[in-house]
């Protein structure tokens, strides 16, 4: 993920490859990420006069990277789940922190992040997390409490979408088509709908297409049966009481 906000970084032209530095406690990964990202390779001492850091490890691997990362002076951007701003400011020795929460979204410029800060975070921090999150998709500034909630929606519902998409593919199979072809169709299906989303209301967009006694309301009759808004709406809380637990799990980490 981090990988992703930062080649979408430099594609927009906020940061010059060149002006990156990437620290990496193994010399041989730090190394090769350098050198992906054309970005500099940073030694132990070189991280420590960096102004901004983009923290982009696994939760569990925050306790020992913490200490090689911590400096007062410089401001930090974690991308870790579960990891509260009060904790990071505690372990990095800085109140310039902002938390952010990318989807796999930040791949192709589509994320929907989440941000909040450290209530001493100054502003031009609090902006250039702004900036930094808007070249790979739309910014949500909400409120802490609500990550795991994010989390349940923005952060799994691609993989719902997913199971979504595949089960219209299946179903293009079970009425006769090939699979290459079921999938391209289940594919433009999503990738219109959501397009035409983005200036209509669902219920709207639902009730065009479902004309009287046609296709689509039978097809959504059977939806409605089958009871998949409802599996949907408890999908989304489920993942998010699961965040809640792994939260939960590295803060006492």
């Amino acid at each position: 993920m981090g990988g992703a906000v930062l080649a979408g970084a430099v594609r927009a032209g906020l940061l010059e490859a060149a002006d990156v530095g990437v620290y990496h406690p193994d010399p041989g990964r730090r190394a090769a990420l350098a050198t992906r990202f054309g970005a500099t390779p940073l030694d132990d001492d070189g991280v420590h006069h960096a102004d901004r850091v983009l923290v982009a490890v696994k939760p569990q691997s925050f306790e020992s990277v913490a200490p090689l990362i911590a400096q007062r002076h410089a401001s930090y951007v974690s991308l870790m789940a579960g990891v509260t701003t009060a904790t990071l400011s505690k372990r990095l020795g800085s109140r310039k922190v902002v938390r952010a929460m990318p989807n796999l979204g930040a791949a192709v410029g589509a994320s929907a992040t989440a941000l909040a800060w450290h209530p001493e975070t100054p502003a031009d921090d609090r902006d250039f997390a702004r900036r930094l999150f808007l070249a790979v998709g739309s910014v949500h500034e909400i409120a802490e409490s609500l990550f795991d909630a994010y989390t349940g929606l923005a952060g799994s519902g691609p993989a719902f979408a997913a199971v979504v998409a595949e089960a219209l593919a299946d179903g293009g199979v079970r009425v006769g088509f090939g699979r290459d072809v079921a999938r391209d169709l289940a594919r433009q299906v999503l990738l219109a709908t959501a397009r035409l989303l983005e200036t209509k209301h669902a219920a709207e967009l639902k009730d065009e297409v479902a004309s009287p006694g046609g296709t689509a309301i039978a097809g959504i009759r059977t939806l409605e049966r089958h009871r998949v808004r409802f599996a949907l709406m408890d999908a989304i809380e489920e993942a998010s009481d699961r965040a809640r637990v792994l939260s939960r799990d590295g803060e006492d980490a």
